[in-house]
């Protein structure tokens, strides 16, 4: 596959790419440096969004507004007048924890995990979001990527210090997972697994982090192939395009002239649509 720059704007520590279909546009964050950038498809109109703190994942909600994760909140952001309303907070008595990635799933309900900012201690959690945050799972150091199968029976997380991809047996109706196990262990590979994305075929495709590419697997935990990007530190992949083939890589600012960029480029196969979070 061949990469090309999505967007001229750098960023610190690109994240959490997201497609809405209905407003044919990619959204993505850079958590250190406190915005939000979006840039339509169709018109290549690019807007950036500042926010007064990290924010490190989001999901559409509908035309006008999106959800997101800044450091220990899930608020409402209006794309319109930049207006933002706090409707939850968690771990406020973990100085060194923050958000990091997450999603929705099918029914617009928005999971998300916190981190050590130190990187060290399992300090972190995952959350589910509906109408107030619910702890679901617990001990992680770095909660990142996460994912459903297309059918929507397996959830995907990832604990980037563990270097492991687990995979959760999930209950759409419920929103509940059971029965954790390893979906891909990344053994030898280089870097460390970050965020990810899932194919229309169920393959998972990871970033990694000190890696310098995009690697995709085999429900299986099976090796099929990779993306090399020309930046060490790839942080997230999302699918996106009018027949959801694109895929956008964010990347991280490091020594590479072309760290934290955002890059671009055709699949072989289509993805999963992103979902909105159901206010």
């Amino acid at each position: 596959m061949e990469l090309q720059l999505f967007s001229n704007t750098r960023l610190t520590l690109g994240e959490g790419p997201v497609y809405d279909v209905r407003l044919k546009s990619v959204f993505w964050v850079d958590i250190l440096g406190m915005k939000i950038m979006r840039k339509n498809l169709e018109t290549g109109l690019e807007t950036i969004l500042r926010l007064p703190d990290m924010v490190s994942s989001l999901c559409v909600v509908n035309e006008e507004t999106i959800i997101l994760t800044m450091r220990h909140s899930f608020s409402l952001l209006n794309l319109k007048d930049g207006s933002l309303k706090e409707l939850a907070r968690v771990e406020e008595d973990k100085e060194n924890n923050r958000f990091n990635d997450g999603k929705c799933d099918k029914l617009g309900r928005y999971w998300a995990g916190t981190m050590d900012m130190k990187e060290r201690n399992p300090t972190g959690s995952l959350y589910k979001f509906f109408k107030s945050p619910v702890e679901v799972f617990d001990g992680l150091t770095i909660s990142n990527g996460l994912g459903w199968d297309p059918d929507n029976e397996i959830m995907y997380l990832i604990d980037t210090p563990k270097r492991k991809v687990f995979a959760f047996d999930f209950d759409l109706s419920k929103g509940e997972i059971y029965n954790m196990s390893v979906a891909v262990d990344f053994g030898h590979e280089p870097g460390n697994p970050d965020g990810m994305a899932v194919d229309e075929e169920g393959f998972l495709w990871v970033a990694h982090w000190g890696g310098g590419k995009v690697s995709r697997w085999s429900p299986r935990g099976e090796k099929k192939g990779e993306i090399k990007v020309q930046v060490s530190k790839v942080t997230s992949i999302t699918f996106g395009g009018e027949d959801m083939n694109e895929v956008f890589i964010t990347t991280a600012k490091g020594e590479e002239p072309l760290s934290g960029y955002i890059f671009t480029g055709k699949a072989e196969v289509s993805g999963i649509p992103n979902y909105r979070f159901r206010l």
